[in-house]
Parts: C-alpha cells; structure tokens; sequence
C-alpha cells in the first residue's frame, strides 16, 4: 500500500510539472509574440504615377506622403524618387515620402501638316505647344503651307519641349531687289518687305532718337540687293529717346536668368541665337544692344551651349495675366520643408518684425557649414497686383550639395507675404519659386 500512495504521488507531481511546462512555455510564446513587431520590405514606386505608387505602398502596410520635386525628364504627377528607398526593411505604418514630378502637365502635339504657317504656330500656341523653328523648302505644295512636322501629331512633349515645321516655298523662288528702307518708318518697311515676299525680317533697335522714333538707320542686307524671298532680312531701327535705362551685363548669365534680369531693367528679350562653341563660356557671350537703350526695347542674345533648364526661355508672368516686371528687391535662401505648408526645422519665421531674419545680402555660418540666408517675399512689391487681390500659393524648391527638394508650399491670404531665415548648403544652391503651381523665378543665392 505505501508503494502505490508513493507510485500515485510521483504521477501527481508528474502531471503538474506538465502542466506547468506547458503553462510556462504558452506566456513566454505569447509575450514574445507581442513584444515582437512584424517587418516589411519596401517596395519600388520610382517611374509610377503617385496614385499607382501610393496604392502599392499601402498594401505593403506603408503611409505615403508625397512633396514635389522637379524633373524634366519624367512625366507630370511620376513619382521621381522615394525615401526609405526599395529594399529597406521598415516597421508597418512607416511613412514612405514619395518625390512626384511637379512639371506642368506634357502638352500633345496637333495636327499641323497642311495648314497655312500662320495658322500652324496659332494652333501650336492654344494647346501651349512651341514652334522651335520653321524650315522652307521648295515643293510643289501651296507656298507657305505645313508639309512636314516633327514630332508628328499626337506625341506627348514635356515642358521646354517644341515642334518643328517644315512649309513650303513653292516650285522655285524668283529673286527680289530690296528697296531703299533708310529713313522710313520700321513698321511701314516691315509691310513692304512681306508684300516683296520676304519672309524673315528681324527688327533690331540699336539707335535713339528724339525727332525720328522707330525710323530705319540701317539694313542688312543693303537696298538695291537682289535676294532670294527666304532670305533673312535685318531692319535697324532708332527708339525714342526720352526714357533710356541701362542694359544690364548679363554674359556668362543661363538664358533663363538672363530673362529674369532683362525683366527687372525694364527690358524685354528680343532675339536669342544658339551656337555650340566649346572654346567659349557657357551662357550669353553677346548681347545687343549695350550700354544704354529705352524702356520696353528688346534685348538680343547669343547663348553657347545647351541645358535641360535653356531649351527655351522663361515666361514667368504670363499665368498672372499681368506682364509687368518684377521688382528685383528680396534676398532668398531655403532649408527642407514637408511639402505641407510648412517650413523645416532648422527654418525661422520672423513674422512681422523678422528680428531673426539675417539682413538683406547678408549670409551667417553655421558650424557645421552651411549658411542661413534671408529669404523675404513681399506680394505688393513684385510687380504683380494680383497677389494683392487673391488668395495665392507660395513654393519654394531649393537644389544644393544636399539635392534637390520642395522646401516651402503654402497657402498664403491676398497680400500675405513670407519672412524666413533658412539654411542652404554648398557654393552655389539654385532656388526657384512657384506660384499658384507656375514658374516665378529662380536665383542663386
């Protein structure tokens, strides 16, 4: 009996170290369970449309968060790049910022072949396609119609992109004799060269007069010529002399701030000539007229080399429906933002006082390199009096050692201007502002 009460106690303390094992086991199996966060991998989203890529970061249990970047080589509203980058092991519920291509929508091409050359750049202009250049040659097609155009009608340009024509001009061109346009008036010269058949005169204002305004002083080729009809003819021509400014120096200048400072004098860009001289600087090496000229008159360039920013000039103020200039008054400088209406967080806002905000033309050093400069955006002092009646959004997009990125984008009231003290880094940062979503202007600070 005493070895069956031992044999049945040993059973009983059998049983419960089990039960206690397996008790033991299931809360450590549970509390590793929760202690214990499940990985993801991210995925890739660089070439997709931001919808496309905001959908599959969401399935990979991922938050995107999108801010604006600029590429001319992507299509509008792609997604250009992504941090964490694809990969990456992260936590679910991590925020994936996705960078989404911020250009304006691509334009498509119309269909132009067979129309009059007038009629074709006006076609090209409504759906804001540039004409590049137009070529003639001779063809047994309707002088000055379209017979050829590239890209054919249909392809998707991006922004900077144009089309080029090809109109005919005739079977054969018969020469002209020029006549005499010394003295006349330029306008008056211009109607008598298109009846001759010219087709290309280019006016160019290199003279001041105060008794014979917009009166030829000189033509090339001379009167008396004989020519063919497509030759180029160039008409010189005196402005009025009563409201003169300086032509700035702009040489070495990228073709779109040379705009910009044209815009600023008072002066409009006149002509702009391409050459590709590698024994010459990048950017204007000539500009005509110099030293002092009137209020208003073109300003002709010729610029050497290409770049994806230069396939053609800025227009930044037509979107405003207001063509006045701007005034060249604030100093700029930006550090990263998040893309939602706020500014970074090494960024000051020095409200109204902007006791923070560096002094005009003035830098301060950081230690670890970089620089804070003022950045001051006055609506009323722009030259555009719409951003005094409507309400306007404000972006900023800095690209320096540190890349490229959208820095500010803000909603701002009518007349509500912006006041930062910012950071930059490297020697030479590019900064552009964009208004309302358009090109406004772009600087190195």
């Amino acid at each position: 009996m005493f070895g069956t009460r031992t044999a049945r106690s040993g059973l009983r303390l059998l049983v419960l170290g089990a039960a206690f094992a397996v008790l033991v086991g299931s809360s450590v199996w549970v509390l590793t369970g929760y202690l214990q966060v499940g990985e993801v991998r991210v995925p890739d989203a660089i070439g997709l449309g931001y919808e496309a890529a905001a959908a599959r970061m969401r399935d990979a249990g991922l938050e995107p968060r999108a801010f604006v970047e600029v590429d001319r080589a992507a299509g509008p509203n792609e997604v250009v790049s992504q941090s964490p980058s694809s990969g990456n092991t992260v936590r679910p519920g991590r925020v994936v910022a996705l960078g989404v291509n911020g250009l304006a929508e691509a334009a498509a091409v119309p269909t132009l072949v067979g129309l009059g050359e007038a009629d074709a750049v006006a076609r090209a202009d409504a759906v804001g396609v540039p004409v590049d250049w137009v070529t003639y040659v001779g063809s047994e097609r309707p002088v000055g119609s379209v017979i050829a155009q590239q890209p054919l009608a249909g392809a998707v340009l991006v922004p900077g992109e144009g089309v080029r024509l090809t109109v005919s001009r005739g079977p054969g061109d018969a020469p002209v004799v020029l006549p005499d346009l010394v003295g006349r008036n330029v306008d008056e010269a211009v109607a008598e060269l298109e009846v001759l058949g010219i087709r290309h005169v280019e006016q160019v204002a290199a003279a001041l007069s105060f008794d014979r305004p917009r009166s030829v002083t000189d033509q090339r080729p001379a009167g008396g010529s004989s020519v063919l009809p497509s030759t180029p003819v160039t008409l010189v021509y005196a402005l009025e002399g009563t409201r003169i400014v300086q032509v700035p120096e702009v040489a070495g200048f990228p073709l779109w701030r040379a705009q910009l400072t044209l815009r600023a004098a008072q002066l409009d860009l006149g002509a702009v000539q391409r050459i590709d001289d590698p024994s010459l600087p990048e950017g204007v090496v000539e500009a005509r007229p110099t030293g002092y000229t009137v209020v208003g008159s073109p300003v002709s360039l010729v610029v050497n080399g290409r770049s994806v920013a230069d396939d053609r000039p800025f227009e930044p103020f037509d979107f405003f429906g207001d063509d006045r200039p701007p005034r060249d008054g604030f100093d700029a400088g930006l550090v990263p933002g998040d893309g939602n209406g706020d500014v970074g967080d090494d960024v000051d806002e020095g409200g109204d006082a902007a006791a923070d905000v560096p002094a005009p033309g003035t830098t301060v050093a950081q230690a670890d390199g970089s620089r804070l400069i003022p950045f001051r955006f006055d609506p009323g002092s722009v030259g555009v009096a719409s951003l005094t009646r409507e309400p306007y959004r404000l972006t900023l997009v800095v690209a320096d050692a540190e890349g490229e990125r959208t820095v500010l984008d803000r909603d701002l009231a009518a007349g509500e201007g912006v006041s930062l003290s910012v950071r930059v880094v490297g020697d030479e940062p590019l900064v552009q502002t964009f208004i309302n979503g358009s090109f406004f202007q772009a600087w190195r600070p």
